[in-house]
């Protein structure tokens, strides 16, 4: 065989060669990611949608291919789940404690990842002028709590440590916008809430305003949590949540100070008052034990309200979904199914 030809088949097979690499590139080249339409349930005036407001804001859920709705139309964790159970909406965001009690009523609902851990965010506040100065002074007086929420469990864990018998107290169920408004026109002595009413109270009431907390001993995870039924549906969908919310909680832990300012501008929450609750808050996109051991605490917790009605209490391994947040951020997820 000839130089020459030698030389050719040389040529020709670079060229093959070449041609291939560029059709496999462009074969694994992503292929446009297909827009989805979702919408959230969140609560407006209420720190549990910081994460998700942030995704909004930045753009996160569109860099993942989704166009989200958030709905706020709701005023507590019980009225989010009751909204994805309805099908109103695709997702939820709560305490766990409106989670539990979805669960404990036959939900078919997972958690998906909590998102925020909060130090700080529940107490009791109550008036001075209304002889009170120490939890004792709790009895026998009135005071406002949102039941089904976990400001119904903060204060029976209150009233536990300070053995005060819940007989001796008058709870009045007031919705969480209309808090402060009742304790500042005096319909009740204390009111049991959550930030942003918590400090709003304390500053309108100053040096009035006397308050209980349970630092050390209990802290409220917020949630994201849809239905099994859904979740099963749409993985994909799923998988590309949790990617925008674990994209928006490492942007809030590298850049406080921008995000407190979108917070602030979206939920309505005076900057002052976001500023003294972040320093108290973690934000991590995690499913841990604690979580679960929290959930099942308060479970107990709420069988014995009820009476012991629940006749056995929720293996909520079965109620909480890690495969996508695995897939996400894997070194996140420590509870071990």
């Amino acid at each position: 065989m000839s130089k020459k030809v030698i030389m050719g088949c040389i040529t020709i097979l670079i060229i093959i060669a070449i041609g291939f690499g560029l059709w496999t590139n462009t074969k694994n080249t992503d292929e446009p990611i297909t827009i989805q339409q979702i919408s959230i349930a969140i609560i407006p005036l209420s720190f549990t949608g910081y994460t998700v407001c942030i995704a909004k804001q930045k753009g996160f859920f569109k860099d993942f291919g989704l166009n989200v709705q958030l709905k706020k139309s709701y005023s507590n964790g019980k009225e989010t789940l009751s909204a994805i159970r309805k099908r109103e909406t695709d997702f939820a965001v709560s305490s766990e404690t409106p989670f539990i009690r979805a669960v404990m009523k036959g939900d078919k609902i997972y958690a998906l990842a909590s998102m925020i851990t909060a130090q700080k965010h529940l107490g009791i506040v109550a008036r001075k002028d209304r002889g009170i100065n120490s939890p004792k002074d709790l009895e026998n007086k009135k005071i406002g709590v949102t039941m089904g929420s976990n400001g119904e469990y903060f204060l029976d864990l209150v009233l536990t440590l300070n053995r005060i018998n819940k007989s001796s107290i008058q709870t009045v169920n007031v919705r969480p916008g209309q808090m402060v408004q009742a304790l500042v026109d005096g319909k009740v002595d204390a009111i049991t809430t959550w930030n942003p009413q918590k400090i709003q109270a304390i500053n309108k009431l100053k040096n009035q305003a006397v308050v209980f907390t349970t630092e050390g001993i209990y802290s409220p995870y917020f949630i994201i949590s849809a239905q099994k039924e859904y979740i099963h549906s749409n993985p994909q969908i799923i998988k590309r949540v949790m990617q925008s919310l674990y994209k928006s909680a490492q942007y809030i832990s590298e850049n406080l100070a921008e995000s407190k300012q979108m917070v602030s501008q979206f939920l309505k929450i005076e900057d002052d008052i976001l500023e003294e609750m972040s320093a108290t808050y973690s934000f991590n996109l995690a499913l841990e034990p604690s979580l679960l051991l929290t959930l099942e605490d308060q479970t107990k917790w709420a069988n014995k309200i009820n009476k012991n009605k629940l006749v056995k209490l929720p293996n909520y391994l079965e109620y909480i979904y890690t495969d996508a947040l695995k897939k996400v951020a894997p070194e996140n997820v420590t509870i071990i199914k």
